[in-house]
Order: C-alpha cells, then sequence, then structure tokens
C-alpha cells in the first residue's frame, strides 16, 4: 500500500486505519436502518465518539466507500470494538468502539467498506472535508424527510450504483477485509438496535 491519504481513527484511539486513496462515493444514507444504528449508538450514556451524523439536522449518515485493497486496519482489538445490528435479524454487523462510542463501519465486507467518514483526518492532521455538496440518498426513507437539505435522491441514484456494482461483484478488489476484530463471531450475540417504524 502507497503511503495513506486519509487516516481514520475513533475519538479514543482504540481504533484507527489508514486509506491510500481518496473515497471511492461519498454521501449521507437516510435510512432509517443506518439512521437508527447511529442514534442507537449514540444516545448512550456516556458517549464521546466522532459523531457519524452528516451536517445538517436530518441525523442522516455520513459515509465513505472504500475497496477492501484501500484500507489498512493500523491498530484494533476485539475488546475495544462492539457490534450493533438493526432488529433481531439484523445481518449487517455495524462496527463501533466500546469505548469511546465512535461507529466505525456501517458496513465491514471482504471486497468493500462503508466507513464513518467524520473519523478522517487528511495527512495534515486536519478533518477531511469533501469538496462540494455531499448527495443525501435513499431520502424517501427518512425519519423526517423535510430535515433533509442539500441535493437529495429518494434512493441510490444510479451513477452511484455503478461504482458500488463492481465492489459487489468483487471487480478490482482483492477481498483483505479479513480484520477479525472487525467480523463478529456469533452473530446472534450483537447487539440490536430495535426496528420502531414498522
Amino acid at each position: 500500500m502507497s503511503s495513506p491519504t486519509l487516516t481514520m481513527k475513533c475519538k479514543c484511539g482504540a481504533f484507527e486505519a489508514t486509506f491510500d486513496s481518496p473515497p471511492r462515493v461519498i454521501f449521507n444514507c437516510q435510512c432509517r436502518s443506518c439512521v437508527s444504528i447511529v442514534k442507537s449508538i449514540e444516545a448512550r450514556e456516556g458517549f464521546s465518539g466522532t459523531s457519524m451524523k452528516c451536517d445538517d439536522e436530518s441525523g442522516g449518515a455520513a459515509i465513505a466507500i472504500y475497496k477492501s485493497n484501500n484500507n489498512t486496519v493500523v491498530k484494533s482489538d476485539k475488546e475495544s470494538i462492539g457490534f450493533m445490528k438493526v432488529g433481531e435479524e439484523g445481518k449487517i454487523p455495524r462496527a463501533y468502539c466500546n469505548k469511546c462510542g465512535t461507529v466505525l463501519f456501517n458496513v465491514y465486507a471482504p471486497n468493500w467498506c462503508a466507513v464513518n467518514r467524520n473519523a478522517f483526518t487528511n495527512a495534515d492532521g486536519e478533518p477531511f472535508v469533501p469538496e462540494g455538496e455531499v448527495m443525501n440518498v435513499n431520502c424517501k426513507s427518512a425519519f423526517d424527510a423535510s430535515k433533509v437539505t442539500g441535493p437529495k435522491h429518494n434512493m441510490v441514484p444510479f451513477r452511484m450504483l455503478l461504482k458500488f456494482i463492481p465492489l459487489l461483484a468483487g471487480f478490482g478488489v482483492d477481498g483483505s477485509n479479513k480484520e477479525e476484530s472487525l467480523i463478529p463471531e456469533d452473530m446472534s450475540k450483537v447487539e440490536v438496535s430495535p426496528i420502531t417504524w414498522e
């Protein structure tokens, strides 16, 4: 891997990863699943982590997408990582630091990952700020669509899907996301964020 472009750390420093390229895609996800995870973790007593909420009042999740071969976990251990899923039958474990509460990955899959972009810093140590306006996606599923500002789309736009499909199909990726501390041993023991909107 070449020298890192971005570093991602939780607020307390228990977790660190480096990324050797700009994000493949950035967006704010307004779906109830992503927002519910952020709300559940960040509402806990003692939360002191870096928030995953986007800058507006909508509460959407600030996400950056990466290929597996563009990130390296520098510091992590099983004792510092917790997991949460949406509903008892949830299939996607969201990794967070159980010391400060920073949501780390919204998805950590073998070929790609969805990262809390608010936890990024540039090579000079300054916070990462996306260039231009960031698209809000899945707005039709927002808890309060009237609070979603800026560019928005009811679903994931087709042009964004074109950047996801190769990752899901395994093209141009090496499947190297295998950091054991970021993969729960037993999904039945993963914490649950309740489904409150059915």
